[in-house]
């Protein structure tokens, strides 16, 4: 894992790593704020069939849902989740728990805190393990938002902000996850980067919802607040999160967003949802001061970076005018394709 300089030392301001440890000590010097991120790395596992069979990837196991563990999973999954655990182990990488996830052939790694430059190299040596170790069973691990409709995959991130200052520590988390949420619909455009992963997106299914909300314990929001048994803030859940992103992009637009929350003073206008947003009533909504809805298409939350002035600002208008033309010329070449092909060619890079 590397960043890039300018010959005379300097940083490239179009290199994500480099803009995310820039502003990680930003968060440091100037707010006293050490940060942990920690993934959980959502995988389908499929197997690839021959161009006579129709070319197409099947789930490894269809006997399947959340943290269940049956005969077929047993037989057909296990060992090589085994070979893949002992294999990131032997990297160093010493997983928290693994369990299958409600997907078929679908199952989740969740990776350590860590600084976050450190929990991204750490997130993409896992992928790199876990892709390679699948591939010696015969197998396919993709990060695909949407490969088998309708349960989706995701790219969870947990972020805790820790402060010298006990006593303002609230306030500052506060204060950057307004920022964050003050942005979110933009926020969208690194974070969900792909037009599939708008069909994972959906209310009713724990995958974040269509609200810009959070909510202590709430799943169907895209910002989910941990509290702690003395009901202090332990962590933050980004749930509108993929695995199709530059990890380190999405991030530095996240914190850059939280950054310039806390560098503004900016209030939490949004109260704590613990109810599923798309079954409060208008008026429910309303006083819990939530009006906003995430964009349902790439196309929307380009539209809303570009007109997000503010994120501009902090990123880089040079950051974001690449970006944004990058986007727009992948998805022209991916449009030209049809649904079956455009899947395919997904799935055998992500």
């Amino acid at each position: 894992m590397a960043s890039f300089e300018e010959a005379d030392g300097t940083l490239v301001r179009l290199c994500p790593r480099g803009r995310l440890t820039e502003t990680i000590s930003k968060l440091a010097n100037d707010h006293e704020i050490t940060s942990l991120v920690g993934f959980e790395v959502e995988i389908t596992f499929c197997r690839r069939s021959s161009p006579d069979a129709g070319d197409t990837f099947t789930p490894l196991d269809s006997s399947h849902a959340w943290s269940t563990m049956t005969d077929e999973q047993l037989a057909d999954a296990m060992p090589s989740m085994v070979m893949i655990c002992e294999a990131l182990a032997d990297a160093g990488i010493y997983i928290q728990q693994f369990h299958s996830e409600a997907g078929q052939g679908q199952y989740e790694f969740v990776l350590p805190p860590s600084p976050p430059v450190e929990a991204i190299d750490t997130l993409y040596q896992a992928r790199q393990i876990i892709q390679q170790m699948a591939r010696r069973a015969g197998l396919r691990a993709t990060c695909h938002p949407s490969p088998f409709p309708p349960v989706g995959t995701a790219c969870h991130a947990n972020i805790s902000l820790s402060s010298g200052d006990a006593s303002a520590r609230e306030e500052k988390q506060m204060s950057f996850f307004a920022g964050v949420l003050s942005h979110l619909p933009a926020l969208c455009a690194f974070t969900l980067p792909e037009e599939v992963s708008y069909v994972r997106v959906a209310d009713d299914h724990w995958t974040s919802g269509t609200w810009v909300a959070w909510g202590t314990q709430n799943r169907e929001v895209p910002v989910r607040r941990v509290a702690g048994t003395d009901g202090t803030t332990e962590r933050w859940e980004v749930r509108c999160l993929d695995g199709m992103p530059n990890m380190y992009l999405a991030m530095f637009a996240v914190f850059a967003a939280g950054l310039q929350g806390l560098n503004d003073g900016t209030e939490m206008r949004l109260n704590d949802c613990q109810s599923n947003p798309s079954q409060l009533s208008a008026v429910d909504r309303i006083d819990l001061g939530i009006e906003t809805k995430i964009p349902t298409s790439l196309s929307q939350s380009l539209e809303a970076l570009e007109a997000d002035a503010g994120l501009i600002e902090v990123l880089g208008t040079e950051v974001v005018d690449h970006y944004i033309g990058m986007k727009k010329a992948e998805q022209a070449m991916l449009n030209e394709m049809d649904d079956k092909t455009r899947q395919i060619w997904l799935m055998e890079r992500y």
